[in-house]
């Protein structure tokens, strides 16, 4: 991972926790970490991990599941499934997840955030019988709404650690950490936002402001707050992104604008897969699909079975993937939309490869690149290129795979584009590493790791800590590798990623047998 010079306050932070940790070994110790940078806090996790367990505090590391966001629930299933933890030897458990929980309703009566805040008021005693220093992690925005929200459960913390965002580019030297194939990432995400200089934020929140003393019932509002969801998005603000996107539609609803009800409801299914809410996007997307097909707009249908493909695509579920974009292809054709036959070529493309029919995944990326150049559509050259480099590695031939890659590098970087910018440098160090390069194949990863983990692309982050290990291991490096197989095995799980699961429990199984005791 990228790693950061911890601040002086941060220092002092640190230290304050890990003593704050072993003073209540043994004992229950609700211990609240408030961070915005999630590069940031994976290397104070590091840290304190490393230096308990010097001291001989055994680290254990779990996530809120988000359909039960329940502290209690999660730590009697960590409990149930580590033995150790039951005979209550020297331990501390880190809490994570609670950032990614999602503030808005969207189609449940409490959103995510409301549920578990709503446990955690009532959470007292049922937690009296955990013997254990409990780390829970949180970012500031939802430190701030427990405080409001579960204000029983803030009074009984045992401490609050904050730590600032730090500078890019420096080295970490906390000084408590003294002596310190998986899933290729096709780009399925990736973005095509060709504005020259959208609007900000803020522009369009002034429109917003200016409009609504005017005109509180204008129609534009909806199409304002709908270009409001896109800049949060361009952001990686997820959250604010949904909750705008669902004021839009609540708009376009009284407007009774089908149209725009389709487009936002799209908008939140992609929402949705960004954040790793793969059956919750499925759903938004299926809605789209049904609006569109009702006021028969074909190019809104396309759009919408190729984004409901790319997430069953996600879930494995590629036979109806493919299906999905071959429907998209067909009325892509029909309406000589050559960018969305680009599109639905890729994806196609993406489909069979996870099917390893690689011929057929070739000549579909192959054409979908041809259409990208003809047309002069860099971000569609970018990713066709990097779906090409994928089938190629999966031939063995890993170094046209790395020029492939290379030049869909070289375009994202220009382009801006973060998302594309992870996939190819996890691609790449995919390449690298069956070539042995091991150290350049990790360099690559924990380039990935550092981007996904600052657009808060979880799944992409779970495939860079399993790569990462995998590396590791090659590197002699076992104990660290056993740890980012943890690392990604909580996110799969989460995610509710089923082969991604087993393949990660396989190889923990592995780390376990070739640790020494």
């Amino acid at each position: 991972m990228v790693q950061t010079e911890v601040s002086k306050l941060n220092q002092r932070e640190l230290r304050k926790l890990i003593l704050s940790i072993k003073a209540s070994t043994g004992q229950l110790s609700l211990l609240l970490a408030i961070c915005d940078d999630r590069n940031l806090q994976a290397e104070l996790i590091d840290a304190y991990e490393t230096a308990l367990q010097q001291r001989g505090i055994t680290p254990y590391q779990t996530r809120l599941d988000w359909k039960q966001p329940s502290l209690r629930a999660t730590l009697t299933h960590l409990i149930d499934s580590q033995p150790a933890l039951q005979d209550e030897a020297p331990a501390v458990i880190t809490v994570l997840g609670a950032t990614d929980l999602i503030g808005v309703r969207l189609t449940e009566e409490k959103s995510e955030q409301e549920r578990f805040f709503f446990s955690l008021q009532w959470t007292r005693e049922s937690l009296r019988a955990f013997h254990f220093p409990i780390v829970i992690w949180l970012s500031d925005t939802v430190a701030t709404r427990l405080v409001q929200q579960a204000p029983d459960f803030w009074s009984w913390r045992s401490g609050v650690f904050e730590f600032e965002r730090e500078a890019k580019g420096q080295v970490l030297k906390a000084e408590a950490a003294v002596g310190k194939g998986s899933a290729l990432r096709g780009s399925l995400s990736y973005g095509d936002n060709e504005d020259s200089r959208p609007l900000s934020v803020d522009e369009i929140q002034q429109q917003i402001d200016e409009l609504e003393k005017q005109d509180s019932q204008s129609s534009l509002l909806v199409t304002l707050y709908s270009d409001l969801g896109k800049a949060h998005e361009r952001q990686y603000n997820h959250e604010a992104a949904l909750g705008t996107y669902e004021q839009a539609l609540y708009l376009a609803e009284i407007h009774k604008d089908r149209a725009m009800q389709a487009v936002l409801l799209q908008n939140l299914g992609n929402v949705l897969d960004d954040c790793g809410r793969y059956l919750q996007a499925i759903n938004f997307y299926e809605q789209s699909l049904a609006i569109w097909v009702e006021i028969s707009d074909r190019h809104g249908e396309a759009r919408a079975l190729n984004s409901l493909g790319n997430a069953c695509c996600l879930l494995s579920q590629y036979e109806r993937a493919i299906a999905l974009h071959e429907q998209s292809l067909v009325i892509t054709r029909e309406l000589g939309d050559r960018k969305g036959e680009a599109k639905s070529l890729n994806s196609l493309g993406i489909a069979y490869s996870l099917l390893s029919q690689y011929e057929r995944t070739i000549s579909l990326h192959e054409q979908s690149l041809a259409i990208a150049r003809d047309l002069g559509d860099r971000h569609g050259e970018a990713h066709a290129l990097n779906n090409l480099g994928i089938a190629y590695f999966s031939l063995s031939q890993y170094e046209r795979a790395i020029a492939l890659h290379e030049q869909s590098l070289a375009i994202v970087r220009d382009l801006g584009n973060r998302h594309g910018e992870a996939h190819a440098l996890n691609n790449l160090g995919n390449a690298y590493y069956s070539l042995s390069q091991y150290e350049q194949a990790l360099s690559f990863y924990k380039q990935s790791l550092a981007i996904e983990r600052e657009i808060s692309d979880r799944n992409g982050e779970a495939d860079s800590l399993y790569n990462m290990a995998r590396a590791l291991i090659r590197l002699n490096r076992r104990f660290e590798a056993k740890q980012r197989f943890e690392q990604a095995l909580i996110i799969y799980e989460d995610l509710k990623l089923a082969h991604k699961i087993e393949q990660c429990k396989d190889a923990i199984a592995t780390c376990n047998q070739i640790i020494p005791t």
